[in-house]
């Protein structure tokens, strides 16, 4: 078993290597991006670089982002489309940095009742895999 911690990613993702190894953590989960904007800010390049040497070189691991707060595949078809755009850019840069997955919450079904939303949560969760 592996102990990790949420830790921050200011300054680019590969800060959040150096921040997690001081405070002895083996694993980490970070927000790659704002969770609190739909605004999308992928790492820079030089960044993803260095993000992975520190990987190699430490053996930190496993790497999960946690996506925005706003996700809500419930929601309106408009927020179920942002949700999923969102989504794809969280996944993306996983797939850059070499993260094993992308944390999230589907949001709410707005009290019509999770029957009323499977569907469309369903379709939207597949746009998202198609598209990664």
């Amino acid at each position: 078993m592996k102990v990790g911690a949420h830790v921050s990613a200011s300054g680019g993702p590969d800060k959040a290597i150096d921040r997690a190894l001081e405070i002895g953590a083996e694993a980490i989960q970070m927000f790659v991006s704002s969770p609190r904007a739909w605004r999308f800010s992928a790492p820079k390049e030089d960044s993803v670089i260095s993000f992975r040497e520190k990987v190699e070189n430490t053996g930190l691991g496993p790497t999960f982002f946690h996506g925005s707060y706003l996700v809500n595949m419930g929601g309106t078809a408009d927020l179920a489309e942002k949700s999923v755009e969102s989504l794809v850019s969280h996944m993306n840069a996983a797939g850059q940095l070499g993260a094993l997955g992308v944390i999230f919450h589907l949001g709410s079904h707005r009290g019509v009742g999770l029957e009323d939303v499977y569907d469309q949560v369903i379709l939207g969760l597949k746009k998202v895999i198609k598209r990664t």
